[in-house]
């Protein structure tokens, strides 16, 4: 069985890619659990770090145990052919470039990735992961210099509450549209189910009912 991989990099490797590493590999449908693996790395990243509380407040928000992670550092050894790779900003999909050129076509940010899901050439048009990436990158071939719409997942780090709120948007609003995606996939196996999307507010998540109770953003302490 082939096994598709992806890395989502952002600087530290301690907000922005492990947030939507762990919401895109909490809520993959099992089928493609074993076909289909999110992991996570940083630019700059100082290994071993753990994720600060604010995030892990977010996290705990979607259903999401951030505890264990430990921020890992990029390098050319971390990339594989054949890797997805979805960067929180254009800046780290050329650092991506500069280690592993060949990764052109499957190095993309994570909005960019999320907006050309939602491609009316792209959507529906894939039966496997692979083709869906494929499919993307000829859907940005060909906008290519049409487009000029900013793409980043902004960095809250020390920002304002409303920094922290666009984050947690803009992360699950992507996460969203690449879960709806895959869900669109032929499936993997006789057992397969549908994808649970991600919530795009607090409201969904209420109305989804995973926890409880829906802890206080880290920006209304």
């Amino acid at each position: 069985m082939t096994v598709d991989r992806i890395l989502v990099v952002c600087t530290a490797n301690m907000i922005r890619s492990p947030f939507v590493a762990g919401l895109l590999s909490s809520r993959l449908p099992q089928a493609r659990s074993g076909c289909l693996t999110v992991h996570s790395a940083g630019t700059a990243a100082r290994p071993g770090h753990a994720v600060p509380e604010d995030v892990l407040t977010i996290g705990r928000t979607y259903g999401l145990s951030l505890e264990t992670h430990r921020s890992r550092r990029l390098d050319e050894g971390l990339l594989r052919a054949g890797d997805t790779v979805l960067c929180a900003e254009a800046a780290h999909r050329r650092v991506v470039l500069d280690l592993r050129p060949d990764l052109i076509a499957s190095t993309f940010t994570v909005r960019e990735f999320a907006r050309l899901t939602e491609a009316p050439s792209v959507r529906g048009s894939a039966g496997s992961w692979a083709e869906l990436v494929r499919a993307c990158a000829g859907a940005r071939l060909a906008s290519a210099g049409t487009n000029a719409e900013n793409d980043d997942i902004v960095d809250p780090v020390d920002g304002p509450a409303s920094a922290w709120f666009a984050f947690e948007r803009q992360a699950t609003g992507a996460v969203s549209a690449i879960l709806g995606a895959v869900g669109s996939l032929r499936p993997a196996g006789p057992s397969a189910s549908a994808v649970d999307p991600a919530p795009r507010t607090r409201r969904e998540y209420r109305q989804a009912q995973l926890t409880p109770s829906d802890p206080p953003a880290p920006w209304k302490k």
